[in-house]
């Protein structure tokens, strides 16, 4: 399963980055990543996020790239590609934000990584039924439950 993963993290923070990377992997995950840091997506950040079975987007409360992330978040959502972002609990949230997001702490960020860890098992399983489905979309105002089917002839 391919995973694009976008982040706004600082420098102290980059052990939520390795520790979610290193569990991803131990699952059987390839990840490519953002790269991107200009004003501009580049081609290949566009390529990677539409090649990818699910986009993950970490957002953290001191992070400067926070519009970066949601930038390619929303690429993701217009491309079909199934997304959930994973957002620190001292950022605040709109109420009316109706896509799916998992709240963590930064202290105990092995929760919101096993939450994450049965959003993909899930995803792989429809994805295991459906090899020629694109996937199970997890964002986007107009979904009735976390999960929706999205077929296409990929």
């Amino acid at each position: 399963m391919r995973t694009f993963i976008s982040y706004s993290i600082n420098d102290t923070d980059q052990y939520l980055l390795t520790l979610l990377s290193s569990e991803l992997y131990k699952k059987g995950v390839t990840i490519t990543q953002s790269n991107d840091f200009h004003l501009e997506m580049s081609s290949l950040t566009k390529v990677n996020i539409n090649k990818s079975n699910l986009f993950i987007g970490i957002i953290t409360g001191q992070g400067q790239e926070r519009d970066r992330v949601l930038k390619e978040w929303q690429l993701a959502n217009v491309s079909n590609v199934p997304s959930i972002l994973m957002i620190e609990n001292t950022v605040p949230i709109d109420p009316n934000f109706k896509s799916p997001y998992i709240i963590f702490d930064r202290n105990y960020p092995q929760n919101a990584i096993n939450l994450l860890h049965q959003k993909i098992t899930e995803l792989k399983k429809e994805i295991d039924k459906n090899p020629n489905a694109l996937a199970w979309i997890l964002g986007g105002a107009a979904l009735l439950s976390i999960f929706g089917l999205l077929s296409s002839d990929d």
